[in-house]
């Protein structure tokens, strides 16, 4: 079966065209855009507009969408957290944006910790980039109500918390209990949420829980243009903090300046969000579904191969925050198909053609499970488009069937 997306332009450079069954992995490229995406793009882009203006109203239109009360569109989540740590530091205080990143001075002094869970801290940089020092309380088996309340102190700036499957899945305080205490503490509190779309709902669901601030990525499952972000805000303060943010970031100056995002993106995010959402999200889970069964059932009954769907559905997961898109597990028995590392698997699906990506299980081990010595690999559905899942079966078959590796172990 021919692959019907191959892009003209990336032969030319000589790169070539891939199939995602791996995941929204920023390293892949994010996401692929819908037509109507592109158009949205194309047509903002043959003429000039007041960016500010811009900005205001296709934030008030994410908001609405989100059901919040305020939002800000960044190039990213990554960078949603640093301007959201820096307004947790700065607050509306104009000298003291224009400080950040150098927090150790005046005016700020020093008021720049914010504190985290140990299990909840991926992405350390992005907080540093906004002048914030983390506090990682508790440890890796957990933490606890007190170990928040213990770290807080007159050098505290704010509460951050993880909501998506690159954190430790075990030992956390509720996010309810987290946006409890910033609140009694006068603090401001953010949640970074880059990959917990969807469900539907969770766009809503941290600051519903009483965070100020929640931070998603637009390039992910919302499915908009990769190189953008939303922060949400939610409630007086979290008015407030996006306000801020808006009035240092570009188009005006300030430390958000750099995180500039082109009308074409703009408007192409709000049409990705419009378009997503308009859609039913259990029709759409359904379609996945029947992808992952597809898959499912060409390729049990391989010799060495164990077959299983997730359906991260809430009772069933590989991670318990991890978005609700059903996924294919394939235990590999490595001895059985004389396989020295599941790496060659993963290197045999790349250099097809047409190349696949594939995923590792998180927090397992790569080369065998937590309760047995087969490695696994993931079949992420999200983005397999129609006839995807049958270029993705025959591959994989073929190549179970036939062994490469054998070669090369010779």
């Amino acid at each position: 079966m021919t692959y019907p997306h191959k892009s003209r332009v990336l032969k030319k450079l000589g790169v070539r065209s891939m199939i995602n069954a791996c995941n929204w992995s920023t390293v892949i490229g994010g996401t692929y855009l819908e037509p109507r995406v592109m158009e949205a793009m194309a047509d903002v882009s043959t003429t000039f507009v007041d960016l500010r203006e811009l900005l205001k109203k296709a934030s008030d239109r994410i908001a609405y969408l989100c059901k919040v009360d305020a939002a800000y569109i960044t190039v990213g989540a990554a960078a949603g957290i640093t301007l959201s740590v820096a307004a947790a530091i700065a607050g509306n205080d104009p000298v003291k944006w224009k400080t950040l990143p150098f927090t150790d001075v005046p005016p700020i002094s020093g008021r720049n910790r914010i504190i985290i869970q140990a299990t909840q801290s991926a992405y350390d940089e992005q907080f540093a980039m906004g002048g914030g020092r983390l506090v990682k309380v508790g440890s890796p088996l957990g933490s606890s109500i007190k170990d928040i309340e213990s770290a807080i102190n007159d050098k505290t700036a704010g509460i951050a918390a993880g909501y998506h499957y690159n954190i430790v899945p075990r030992g956390w305080v509720p996010y309810e209990e987290v946006a409890k205490i910033a609140k009694k503490h006068d603090l401001p509190s953010f949640c970074d949420c880059a990959g917990a779309f969807p469900p539907y709902t969770n766009l809503h669901k941290l600051t519903d829980a009483g965070f100020d601030l929640s931070i998603f990525s637009g390039g992910k499952g919302i499915r908009g243009p990769q190189n953008t972000g939303i922060i949400l805000g939610d409630g007086e303060r979290g008015v407030e903090l996006i306000q801020a943010i808006s009035m240092h970031s570009a188009p005006n100056p300030g430390i958000g300046r750099g995180f500039k995002v082109s009308k074409e993106c703009i408007v192409g995010l709000v049409t990705a969000l419009e378009e997503v959402l308009s859609r039913d999200e259990d029709e759409e889970y359904e379609k996945q579904m029947a992808k992952a069964e597809y898959m499912a059932e060409q390729l049990d009954n391989l010799t060495g191969v164990y077959v299983s769907i997730v359906p991260n559905d809430g009772k069933t997961y590989e991670h318990p925050l991890m978005p609700h898109t059903p996924v294919v597990r394939i235990d590999i028995d490595k001895e059985a198909l004389g396989m020295k590392t599941i790496q060659s698997l993963y290197a045999a699906l790349r250099e097809g053609e047409p190349g696949i990506y594939l995923r590792f299980p998180r927090f397992e081990d790569r080369e065998f499970g937590p309760f047995t010595s087969r490695a696994s690999v993931l079949l992420f559905t999200y983005y397999l488009r129609d006839g995807e899942e049958r270029i993705v079966a025959e591959r994989m078959k073929s190549v179970l069937t036939k062994r490469p590796w054998k070669k090369q172990n010779q």
